[in-house]
């Protein structure tokens, strides 16, 4: 019978096709599952790079905000009550000093709205819910429409990482309301079921075509997506041209 050679660990030896087969194929299946064991190696470290990333950005974040607040911040705010208490001889020099002390009270009001987007004091001291009430009233209130909150699941503690993470999904959310979608209203609430948390940002904007590659526009819509995925989440988008925009973010809560 023709044969071909096979190379064993020990030594070679003529033998059938048949014989060499199986274990060519067992060859083939390990390879196979080295693969796809290096495979999910690969996308967890990824992963875990990702998040230390993100953990990095906040924690400089969280420095960089601190010290708007508390040094930037406390400066204006002392100079301000110096310009509000000065008296000049002239009627002309009042009104300079005026206008100097007005500059300075909207400086210090921009460098606390910095601040306080780059990271909310109250995130880790009030919690997630009363951030994202004060995100959509400053919304609301500079487009001029109503806002409907229903925040009440979010009332229970979570995870520090989940939190920060549905806030920066909804922050990235209304800021994108604000930008581009003209609404009449805007909708933020979240609800619990089977351990479930979903946060949901809504508006009845002019919306976009969703069937569609994001555009420049829309390029943080993927961003959010890798976020929440990093925790195990899901973002899911719901639009449609003159029909407003809907965004679910979806999180699996820990027992």
């Amino acid at each position: 019978m023709p044969g071909v050679y096979c190379r064993d660990i020990h030594a070679f030896s003529r033998c059938p096709r048949t014989a060499c087969a199986p274990r060519r194929r067992r060859e083939q299946k390990g390879s196979m599952q080295a693969g796809i064991a290096t495979g999910k190696d690969d996308r967890a470290r990824r992963r875990r790079l990702a998040r230390r990333l993100i953990a990095v950005q906040e924690e400089q974040r969280l420095r960089l905000s601190r010290e708007l607040h508390d040094d930037l911040g406390q400066m204006l705010a002392s100079v301000a009550l110096e310009l509000h208490s000065i008296r000049a001889d002239s009627a002309e020099l009042d009104a300079r000093l005026a206008r100097a002390a007005q500059l300075i009270d909207q400086l210090s009001a921009r460098v606390h709205d910095a601040a306080w987007s780059l990271r909310p004091a109250d995130l880790d001291r009030l919690g997630l819910r009363a951030c994202l009430e004060d995100l959509v009233s400053m919304l609301c209130a500079q487009l001029g429409v109503p806002g409907d909150v229903d925040l009440e699941a979010l009332a229970r503690p979570l995870d520090p990482e989940v939190a920060l993470t549905l806030y920066r999904i909804a922050q990235e959310a209304l800021t994108n309301i604000g930008k581009h979608a003209r609404p009449g209203r805007v909708s933020v609430t979240a609800h619990i079921w089977d351990n479930k948390l979903r946060l949901a940002v809504e508006d009845n904007g002019q919306g976009f075509d969703g069937t569609v590659a994001p555009g420049p526009h829309h390029l943080g819509l993927a961003g959010m997506k890798e976020r929440l995925a990093l925790i195990g989440g899901e973002l899911t988008v719901e639009t449609a041209k003159g029909k407003g925009t809907a965004i679910y973010a979806d999180v699996h809560l820990s027992d």
